[in-house]
Parts: C-alpha cells; sequence; structure tokens
C-alpha cells in the first residue's frame, strides 16, 4: 500500500514538470504542490520501509521544490483574485491602485517563474523521483501478496503514532479561534490541518472508508483557515506596497503626493478582505463547533486507537473507542462525551491534547507583517 502510494504521488508530480516549464495553465502549479506535500506526507510516515540517507536527500529536495511552487502559487491566486475583483468594481477612483497592485504582482510572478523551472530542472536532474519510483517498485512484491487488500496489524501500528501526533498539533491550536486577531496561530493551525489531511489521505487504505469523515472535515478547516490567511497576507501585502510605492514616488519627485491618486484601490481592497475575514472567521468557529457536536475527533482517535487493526463492522460505519471503563486513564477521556456546545465566538474544547516533544507549529510561522508577499521591484 505504500509502496503504490508513494510511486502514485511522484508520477504525478513528474507529470506536471512540462506544465510548469510553459506557465501556461496555474493549475500545473496547483497539482505539482499537492503532490509534492503528499509525498513529503508518505515518505515520512513510511519511513521505516526506506533507506534512511536517501530518504532525507528526497525529503530535503522535495521540501525545496515545495517552497517555489507555494511562493508562484500564492501569486497566481492573488492575481485571479484581483481580476475577478476588477470587474466587479463600479469606481473608477479604485482602478489606478488596483491595477499598480496587479501590475507589481505580475512582475513577481515572472521573477518567480524562473525559480519554479530552476527548481523542476534541479530535481530532475539529480534523478530523484526515478529513485523514489525505483526504490518503492522493489516493495511492491510484497505489496502484491494474496492479502494486499486486508490491513495488518503492523500497518495499523506503523500509521497510528503520526496520525495521532497530526490530530494533537491540530487540537493543540483550537483555542486560537476565541481571538479573531490571534493571526499567527491560525496560520499555524491551517498548517496543522493540511499535516494531519495529507496523513489522514496516505493512511487511508489502512482504514478503509473510517477515515472519510476526518479527510473531508479537515478539508473543510484547512479550506476556510486558508481563506482566513489569504486576508491577513493581503493585510501585510497593501501594507508594504503602501510604503514601497512612498519611498518610490519620494525618490523620484521629492514627495508622495501622486500616492493619493491610488490610495482609494487600496483602501478598497484592505476593506474587502477585512469584511471577508469576518465572515469566513465565523464560518470557521461555527463550523468547527458542529464538528465537536458530531464528535468527529474523537471518532477519529477511537479508530485510531483501536486494536491491532479496524474493526469489522460495515464498510463507511463509524468506527468508534472501546468503552471508557475499558480503556485507560488516558483513553478514557478520549472516548468521554462532548461537553455542551459553546456559543460560535468561543470555540470548545476538544480534550487536552497529549504533550510531545516536538516543536509547537506556530513557532516555525512568522506573522505575515514581518515577510510581506509583496517586496520593491516585483
Amino acid at each position: 500500500m505504500a509502496a503504490k502510494y508513494i510511486r502514485r504521488q511522484a508520477k504525478q508530480l513528474a507529470a506536471q514538470f512540462d506544465g510548469l516549464r510553459a506557465a501556461e495553465d496555474i493549475e500545473f502549479v496547483h497539482r505539482a504542490r499537492v503532490a509534492t506535500r503528499r509525498l513529503r506526507a508518505a515518505l515520512g510516515m513510511f519511513a521505516q520501509c526506506l533507506p534512511p540517507k536517501q530518504l532525507r536527500r528526497w525529503r530535503k529536495a522535495i521540501r525545496r521544490t515545495t517552497a517555489k511552487l507555494g511562493d508562484a502559487r500564492d501569486r497566481d491566486v492573488q492575481i485571479e483574485f484581483l481580476c475577478g475583483i476588477s470587474s466587479a468594481v463600479n469606481a473608477k477612483q479604485c482602478f489606478p491602485g488596483i491595477s499598480r497592485i496587479m501590475v507589481q504582482i505580475e512582475c513577481d510572478r515572472e521573477r518567480l517563474q524562473r525559480k519554479v523551472v530552476k527548481a523542476v530542472d534541479r530535481l530532475e536532474a539529480k534523478g530523484i523521483l526515478r529513485q523514489v519510483r525505483r526504490v518503492s517498485k522493489k516493495l511492491l512484491p510484497e505489496a502484491a501478496a494474496p492479502a494486499e487488500n486486508v490491513p495488518t496489524p503492523d500497518a495499523c501500528t506503523q500509521t497510528r503514532q503520526p496520525i495521532l501526533d497530526q490530530l494533537d498539533e491540530l487540537l493543540a491550536h483550537q483555542d486560537s479561534l476565541a481571538d479573531p486577531d490571534d493571526c499567527e496561530r491560525h496560520h499555524a493551525m491551517r498548517i496543522a490541518a493540511k499535516r494531519l489531511r495529507y496523513t489522514l489521505e496516505t493512511a487511508r487504505p489502512v482504514y478503509p472508508a473510517r477515515f472519510d469523515e476526518a479527510i473531508e472535515a479537515t478539508k473543510r478547516v484547512q479550506s476556510l483557515l486558508g481563506d482566513v490567511h489569504d486576508c491577513d497576507v493581503w493585510a501585510g501585502l497593501l501594507d508594504a506596497f503602501v510604503l514601497e510605492q512612498r519611498d518610490r514616488l519620494i525618490e523620484l519627485f521629492g514627495h508622495a503626493g501622486r500616492l493619493a491618486r491610488l490610495q482609494p484601490g487600496i483602501d478598497y481592497l484592505r476593506q474587502d478582505r477585512r469584511q471577508h475575514r469576518q465572515e469566513v472567521f465565523g464560518e470557521l468557529v461555527a463550523y468547527w463547533a458542529e464538528l465537536g457536536q458530531r464528535q468527529v475527533w474523537q471518532r477519529l482517535r477511537g479508530a485510531v486507537l483501536a486494536d491491532g487493526r479496524p474493526s469489522e463492522s460495515a464498510p463507511g460505519e463509524p468506527l468508534v473507542a472501546e468503552p471508557a471503563t475499558a480503556a485507560p486513564a488516558s483513553e478514557a477521556d478520549d472516548a468521554a462525551p462532548d461537553p455542551a456546545p459553546a456559543p460560535a465566538s468561543q470555540p470548545q474544547d476538544f480534550g487536552k491534547p497529549k504533550k510531545r516533544s516536538r516543536i509547537d507549529g506556530a513557532s516555525r510561522v512568522r506573522p505575515v507583517a514581518q515577510k510581506p508577499l509583496l517586496t520593491a521591484g516585483p
């Protein structure tokens, strides 16, 4: 199962290379970035089956490619948004500011395209994906045994801890939903949701039809948090744009008077993104509370902690943990029902996650204001 999944993602990534170089369709960047993330998640989960030295090289090279693709994808989404909002704005005074921002982001995207092509060429020249496919192919004879579709206890054991770690990481950030202004931890929660989703998708063959609900939940949580983060990025981007334009105008003319012509469009975008963030954040808080009422995370934990292999319940039927009376104290807490639903503005507490030695994801995330996407020149 692991070998097939890894080979499939490696092939999916390689299939995007020509489209990435041509840069005629932004979907190639999106598909390639998703493939790199899924491939990294699979390599991490099944690291015990792969040669350690090669694995480190693979993950490092693929991680670099993901970063270049991510920067390009951000600009593609921003340009697409500006094209849409330009056709919807009726106030003519907003056009100069919006158009100037679009030109700057398009220049930035052209610069990033060279980095995308370089990253793809480097990955291909090193033969990373060929190595991944060749090594994983050697594991296929074992995967093709008669019972290949029957999850083994070993497979459940191997996938259990990565899932629990990612679930704990997601739940560790849920209290940030009580503060609409906690942008840094909202971003960290988005990353945690993304990692949990890809981990669950990788492990899905081990738990047939048992992860569907949780995958859909993490996908929507990730999407909503991503929308919130995009609005935060726009806030930092617009601030950086104003500062860059002011400095540029002063350098050229000795004053920044012409900035007033761009200001209506800048203010329009800032207000639009601020309002959209408020709406999406409210939807996110309400959806998170709904997930708590449905006990989605508790059922996911119960499915993963079940003995050896998934239970023999009917396909599609939610898998639950053993009764609390028969479980250890730490598992009994997970199996206990959630408290009464909290108001939408105050997310529920779904249980204190297990302590881990790994560094909290929030510490690895910089606030948007410290690293604006738009810099001078692009």
